[in-house]
C-alpha cells in the first residue's frame, strides 16, 4: 500500500506540473503513445536519446521477478528517424541477476533489444496512416522457435491512425494490432488502441488515454524547448511510469512537435 500510494502521488505531480511546465515516445523509443504504438512517425531526421521508468505493471510477468515479486526498473536507449518512412531504435532494460553474497549488493543485467517501424502509408485526408514495426528484430527473426531465448518484449505490429483537426486543436484516432511471441505477454495480444489531444493554445502538449490489451492508462507528455521530451502516465490509474529524452534534427529542421 506504502509503494502505491508513492506511485500514485508521483503521476499525480507530474501530470499537474507538466502542462505548466511532442511526438512522444514510447518507452522503447519509438513513435506512438505510451506503450502502444501508432501509424505515425518521428520527423525524418530525428535522433532522441532517453530513458524511461517502468513500473512493474510495465514489464512481463517472467524475467523481471526477485525473490518471488515482481520489481520495478527503468530503460534507456537511441533512436534514429533516417527517412521519414523508417525508424530504428536500440534498447537496453535493467533486470536484476543476482545478489552478491559478500556485499549484499544487488547485480543488475541488460536485456536489449533492437526496434524497427516502417511506414508504407502516409496520412491523406481521407485515410490514416499506417506503420508496421518489430521489437527485438534479430531475436524474433531468428531465435522465435527456441523456448530457451528469453523474448521479454520481442512483438510484432501493425497500427493505423487518423488526426483530425478542429478550431486549431487536434484529436488522434489509433487502432493497432499486437502479437507477442511469448505467452507471458500474451495479455498484451490483440486488438489495441487510443485517443490523443493537443490543445490549440499549446500543441506541444499532449494528453493520451489508451488501452493496452489489458489495462487501460492515462497519459501525458509534452516538448520543452525543441528537445527536451518529457511523459508521465498511470497505468490502471494506480501505476505510475514516467520518461526523459532529448530530441535533436540531424538535419537541422525545426518542428513544433
Amino acid at each position: 500500500m506504502k509503494h502505491l500510494i508513492i506511485n500514485v502521488l508521483i503521476a499525480i505531480i507530474a501530470l499537474w506540473f507538466l502542462p505548466l511546465a511532442g511526438q512522444a515516445q514510447q518507452y522503447n523509443g519509438t513513435s506512438g503513445m505510451v506503450h502502444i504504438p501508432t501509424g505515425e512517425m518521428h520527423h525524418e531526421g530525428d535522433a532522441l536519446i532517453g530513458a524511461h521508468f517502468l513500473n512493474k505493471a510495465m514489464t512481463p510477468d517472467t524475467g523481471f521477478i526477485y525473490l518471488g515479486e515482481k520489481y520495478n526498473t527503468f530503460d534507456y536507449y537511441i533512436a534514429l528517424t533516417p527517412f521519414s518512412w523508417i525508424e530504428m531504435s536500440y534498447v537496453c532494460t535493467e533486470r536484476i541477476h543476482a545478489k552478491d553474497e559478500q556485499t549484499g549488493h544487488i547485480k543488475w543485467s541488460k536485456d536489449r533489444y533492437a526496434s524497427v517501424k516502417i511506414q508504407p502509408l502516409k496520412e491523406g485526408k481521407f485515410y490514416p496512416a499506417v506503420a508496421i514495426g518489430c521489437n527485438d528484430v534479430l531475436t524474433s527473426a531468428f531465435f522465435k522457435d527456441k523456448p530457451d531465448v528469453q523474448l521479454y518484449f520481442t512483438n510484432v505490429y501493425v497500427a493505423a491512425t487518423k488526426t483530425f483537426t478542429f478550431s486549431g486543436n487536434e484529436l488522434g484516432l489509433t487502432v493497432a494490432y499486437r502479437h507477442f511471441f511469448r505467452g507471458y505477454n500474451a495479455k498484451w495480444n490483440g486488438v489495441v488502441g487510443g485517443v490523443s489531444f493537443r490543445p490549440s493554445f499549446f500543441p506541444q502538449w499532449r494528453l493520451i488515454a489508451e488501452y493496452t490489451g489489458n489495462e487501460f492508462l492515462l497519459g501525458t507528455d509534452v516538448l520543452l524547448w525543441q528537445h527536451l521530451l518529457l511523459q508521465a502516465s498511470l497505468k490502471d490509474f494506480k501505476y505510475a511510469n514516467a520518461g526523459l529524452c532529448l530530441q535533436f534534427n540531424l538535419l537541422g529542421k525545426k518542428y513544433r512537435y
